[in-house]
């Protein structure tokens, strides 16, 4: 079953199918056929395809579509706020949300206030009545916006392509890579070039010996001077002339493009060659005393009726070696040299994120830490955490700590932390400076953890606070770094610090039962670790604090609440 991201309708009423994602991924085969497949129900329903890349859909207006959807939900006094807003904001007069917060007086809250204004803009963008120009502009609290009247035509965007760009013979563009003797259906190009650069000083020694000598033959010299000239026979010389021509210059290389039987039974060899050509990278060792090899030995005993001995370790030894010269059995194992990768961008992602909240991960992690009750009877040795991180300014949203493994109740905990102010938790705890930092986040990157992944979160996040999740792709922490580099500070800096820590202790449980660490105190330090010290900390990357951070993004954009 294929379910494409959008089903709609245009104003005509005719039918909309559309995909987006990054271009690499619509690229491939399995995308290119759900995408043909979505071409043909729209066109038989005399319908439009559209699919959205990042060539298509630039940045800076997909951040501006995302900062205005999360501030589309409704709220209990919005109402009367509208109803004052045609008041203090007619229909195409162009003003700011900062101007227009001010015009609205003091009967509401400045949050309300300004969620208001913000609302009445995402709406009016919904409808094709916002006057702003997405893709160049971006969305402040100090941005000159004009709400167009409900009934003037709607300003339409420019429809997005049915198709990728085509990529055709792209390949063709690009030479190849001339390391790596590609296969073909005729003869070998005459003029192939080696990349001298594989071989150690011994090999490439004679390989640019070879190769003057095989390039003076052509350049008209005779075989007995060039010979002469490199210090080896003609008839050595003429055979490699003659390989030359048939292979390219590998021919100069020494034993690159000989091949003779070995005593190695062509179905032992078989079977060498799949398993050392394995990602996983077998010795030889292995290889020898593999199963599928005394296997093969049985097979070949059934067809022929005689018995085969196994091949040696010095037999396979001698086979892998031949097997090391070809391209194809490199590229196989990866050892192939592979092209560098361009830098993607030259702004670093954290900070080309327009709006405080706009991005957040969340991930859990456990840190090995006894708990005892006031008695000293200890009632866990592993703490189970989860943060959620906005990725612009790293500042925490919301954190919680656990005895046992997270349940859909703690990432609940964690949600309603991020949205409400934290003055009790930080009066309660002690702590030294203020934790300021809550809001509704419009986009929540998680990994495939239960609790993330869960219907009641589904409800209570997407349906609910309209907030977009997104999935990281699995075995790929890096894709969720802001929040894992917080981990590494959990582990290498809060757990170090806490009072009678079993850090340098050879007995854990022990040195917990001496210093009483219960629950409450563990979250209290743990709470005053975050206000007190990763939030005054500087963040090398952001090139700030991360609570002024915090504090100057949200002035510039706000944050919904």
């Amino acid at each position: 079953m294929y379910l494409p991201d959008a089903i709609g309708q245009l104003e005509d009423g005719s039918l909309l199918i559309a995909e987006a994602g990054m271009e690499q991924e619509k690229r491939r085969e399995r995308n290119q056929a759900k995408a043909e497949a979505a071409r043909k129900v729209a066109s038989a329903e005399a319908g439009v395809y559209w699919i959205g890349t990042e060539t298509t859909l630039l940045p800076k207006r997909h951040a501006n579509l995302v900062f205005l959807h999360a501030r589309r939900q409704p709220f209990p006094s919005f109402p009367e706020l509208a109803e004052a807003l045609q008041v203090v904001w007619p229909w195409g007069e162009a003003a700011c949300v900062q101007e227009v917060v001010e015009r609205l007086g003091e009967r509401w809250s400045p949050a309300e206030k300004e969620a208001a204004v913000w609302k009445r803009c995402a709406d009016a963008a919904a409808c094709g009545h916002l006057l702003v120009d997405l893709a160049n502009v971006q969305l402040t609290r100090l941005a000159p916006l004009i709400c167009l009247p409900p009934d003037s035509p709607p300003i339409l965007p420019d429809p997005l392509p049915s198709y990728l760009e085509n990529s055709d013979h792209q390949e063709e563009s690009h030479p190849l890579d001339a390391s790596v003797p590609e296969e073909h259906d005729g003869k070998p190009d005459l003029l192939s070039t080696f990349d001298d650069s594989l071989l150690d000083e011994k090999q490439r020694e004679r390989f640019l010996r070879n190769l003057r000598a095989v390039e003076a033959v052509k350049n008209g010299a005779t075989l007995r001077e060039a010979a002469a000239a490199a210090g080896m026979g003609c008839s050595t010389l003429c055979r490699l002339v003659q390989r030359t021509v048939e292979f390219g210059q590998v021919a100069c290389v020494p034993r690159a493009t000989y091949h003779r039987e070995r005593e190695v039974h062509p179905a032992f060899q078989q079977t060498i060659r799949l398993l050392y050509s394995r990602p996983t990278k077998l010795s030889i060792q292995a290889i020898t005393e593999h199963v599928e090899l005394k296997q093969v030995a049985s097979r070949l005993r059934q067809d022929t009726g005689r018995a085969f001995a196994l091949p040696s370790y010095d037999q396979v030894r001698r086979y892998i070696q031949t097997l090391q010269q070809e391209p194809k059995v490199r590229k196989e194992r990866g050892e192939e040299r592979g092209v560098r990768r361009e830098r993607q961008s030259p702004l670093s992602f954290a900070l080309s994120i327009p709006a405080p909240a706009q991005l957040a991960q969340v991930d859990e992690h456990t840190m090995e830490l006894y708990v005892v009750t006031k008695d000293g009877i200890p009632v866990a040795s592993r703490i189970h955490a989860a943060v959620l991180v906005c990725v612009k300014t790293a500042a925490i949203m919301s954190a919680v700590i656990a005895l046992g493994p997270l349940a859909e109740e703690d990432y609940m905990r964690l949600v309603k932390g991020m949205l409400e102010p934290k003055d009790r938790l930080v009066l309660k705890a002690g702590c030294q400076h203020d934790w300021p930092i809550f809001g509704k986040p419009a986009t929540i990157f998680h990994d495939r953890g239960k609790i993330f992944t869960s219907e009641r979160a589904r409800q209570v996040l997407v349906d609910r606070l309209g907030i977009i999740t997104e999935q990281a792709p699995p075995y790929c922490p890096s894709a969720k770094g802001t929040v894992e580099s917080l981990f590494r500070w959990m582990t290498q800096c809060f757990e170090r610090r806490l009072p009678n820590t079993s850090f340098g202790i050879h007995d854990a449980q022990k040195a917990a039962e001496a210093g009483g660490m219960t629950l409450e105190e563990l979250e209290g330090y743990f709470i005053r670790s975050i206000v007190d010290d990763y939030q005054q900390n500087w963040d090398g990357l952001r090139r700030q604090k991360r609570n002024i951070l915090w504090e100057e993004a949200v002035r510039q954009t706000g944050v919904p609440q």
